[in-house]
């Protein structure tokens, strides 16, 4: 992924002379093949290339006409439909295809693109400033918005470097890392916000206005026998894994062991078979001489690696990595909270570069929709009247564990009438209770009974693309752009209208996605019901760090304003993944809460 950045001055003041060689010194991380910006007086506009391949390699921008400025970062999937309709010539770059769909259907014209995309078109007649991201927000985009002033940036920093207003810390980010629950414009910093995706963003006379430009509606599918929602499905994944294919770089995967990551490794190793290229696997394990209980994923990973005759894998331990190494470093990359994993994710990263990986899939956000459980689906089907279809699940699932249906109806109905009345306990003992009682009436503990309902309301308000806009941020500084295809737009659409009663299907929770695989990914991975952790010996490593924990100041800003002394209570005997995790929370907060205030942000 490239980068875009943007300053107007809204007085039409002029810039500054040195304007161009601090967006150069600011940005300079990001122009790993080259930077160019266009200014005019109160203006400027740059771009950072980050070029895939060499069509990419030859293309320039900013792109200048004598009406319009534009820069771009995207990758346009439908490109043949777009030609077609806007009778650009066959042969024009992406950024010449944008201008005829401008040209065309101006302001509408992002309603009629498909891909990833972080734009800016500046209107010189109008005087306008025209924004949008691509419909989930894989590519990230932040902006800035003052009286004097308006800024836009991929990445925050840029933001925040040329903001004139002095750094206030949003606390509302500290509820996110914890619960993922929050306003998704918001971060870390008060005044910056992220322009989520499916939006559009226009600045005319000096106002800057938002509107959705798209909304996730179902009804597009419409199946009678559940192999053609099956079919659609793998139709739907191949063509999402494909679309992103567009690099002569080497092409790697994250490979976990999991469903989701064996899916797309299964799938891209077959089609890079095609075009005789290799797949280089990156994989967490446990060391060699390791012993405890702890286990790893290396046989499913193995399985895997047979199966796919060009996969060639990279074992990642982060033997030298500590759980708490460089979590400043980590939160540079980021622009948020890392998380408790960053070690890992980053010994994986650098493992890729130098394998001079150009592309990195990843298996993320399958477990959000395309291969969910399916929990409560039998206990809706009663609760509806449903009552011959979820007995003739729960005798599916009976006959495939060899246990009684009784036993069956237990555990999906009569356990979640018993939950339901108990209620979920909202505590957070790791927090203050003040500043938690402030955020708590938003927040919701209960599990996710309506998945349709639950996943459209994350897409419409952007939280989908928050997490694989980071990664791309993640990626591009080790040289790489990244890939999320199971939460691609097409699928995301095609999932509204899945049938509930797909997701555990024959006795199998994630059965949607495991039925849809079948002859794709070898049995052993797609049938298993285990699960191991992504860093195989997180808590051992947290845990040998006892001391590191307990020398945590207790009297740091973060303490005092924020978080608990409780959530650092640590003992050998604590071995829960979830007070594991807080803890954790809780040291990596700590010290992003003081390294801000050190770097002057106003902490309230």
């Amino acid at each position: 992924m490239s980068a875009i950045f943007g300053i107007i001055n809204k007085k039409c003041n002029p810039l500054e002379p040195a304007v161009v060689q601090r967006i150069s010194k600011v940005l300079q991380h990001r122009a790993i093949d080259g930077m160019d910006v266009w200014t005019d007086q109160y203006i400027a506009l740059a771009y950072c290339k980050l070029a895939m391949n060499e069509t990419e390699r030859q293309q320039t921008m900013p792109f200048v006409t004598e009406e319009l400025v534009m820069i771009a970062d995207l990758r346009i999937d439908n490109r043949g439909i777009l030609l077609q309709e806007t009778a650009a010539p066959a042969d024009c770059s992406d950024v010449v295809l944008l201008l005829h769909a401008w040209n065309k259907w101006e302001k509408a014209f992002v309603q009629h693109l498909e891909g990833e995309f972080a734009i800016c078109i500046w209107d010189k007649i109008r005087q306008q400033c025209f924004l949008a991201t691509d419909h989930i927000g894989f590519r990230a985009l932040y902006y800035y918005d003052s009286p004097e002033v308006f800024i836009f940036c991929s990445e925050q920093k840029g933001v925040e470097a040329f903001k004139p207003s002095p750094p206030r810390f949003n606390e509302v980010s500290l509820i996110e890392y914890y619960f993922r629950q929050s306003c998704p414009t918001a971060t870390y910093d008060a005044d910056v916000w992220t322009l989520c995706g499916g939006n559009i963003l226009v600045l005319a006379n000096g106002i800057m206005t938002i509107r959705k430009y798209w909304e996730p509606v179902g009804g597009r599918y419409r199946f009678k026998k559940d192999k053609d929602w099956h079919e659609c499905l793998k139709e739907l994944i191949y063509e999402a894994v494909s679309n992103r294919l567009n690099t002569d770089k080497p092409v790697g995967i994250t490979l976990s062991g999991g469903l989701d990551s064996s899916v797309l490794a299964c799938i891209l190793s077959e089609v890079l078979q095609k075009k005789n290229k290799p797949l280089y696997a990156f994989s967490a394990i446990l060391p060699e001489k390791h012993h405890s209980e702890e286990e790893d994923e290396r046989t499913y990973i193995d399985v895997i690696g047979s199966h796919c005759h060009n996969l060639i894998q990279t074992y990642v331990t982060a033997s030298s990595y500590g759980p708490f190494d460089g979590i400043e470093a980590a939160f540079e990359r980021d622009e948020t909270f890392p998380n408790v994993f960053y070690y890992m994710d980053h010994a994986i990263l650098e493992s890729a570069k130098e394998k001079q990986i150009g592309l990195l899939y990843t298996g993320f956000g399958g477990d959000h929709w395309v291969s969910w459980k399916g929990n409560p689906v039998i206990y809706n089907m009663v609760k509806s009247g449903r009552f011959l279809g979820a007995l003739k699940l729960m005798k599916e699932f009976a006959n495939k564990e060899g246990k009684k249906v009784s036993h069956i109806i237990k555990r999906e109905l009569i356990a979640k009438v018993a939950k339901g009345k108990k209620g979920d306990e909202v505590q957070a003992p790791f927090l203050q209770e003040m500043f938690f009682q402030k955020y708590s009436r938003d927040l919701s503990f209960s599990s996710v009974d309506d998945i349709r309902a639950h996943m459209c309301d994350n897409l419409r308000n952007g939280r989908t693309g928050l997490f694989p806009a980071m990664l791309a941020k993640r990626n591009e500084r080790f040289g790489m752009q990244s890939a999320v295809p199971l939460l691609d737009k097409k699928v995301m659409e095609f999932m509204i209208d899945v049938p509930m009663h797909l997701f555990v299907k024959g006795g199998y929770k994630r059965s949607f996605i495991r039925h849809a695989m079948q002859g794709i990914v070898p049995g052993e991975v797609l049938w298993r019901k285990d699960k191991g952790m992504y860093s195989p010996d997180y808590i051992s490593r947290v845990h040998r760090h006892e001391d590191y924990i307990k020398a945590v100041d207790k009297q740091s800003i973060a303490f005092q304003r924020y978080l608990s002394g409780d959530g650092l209570t640590f003992n050998h005997a604590n071995r829960k993944d979830t007070a594991i995790l807080r803890t954790s929370q809780s040291v990596i907060a700590s010290e992003i809460l003081t390294a801000l205030a050190q770097k002057g942000y106003k902490i309230p």
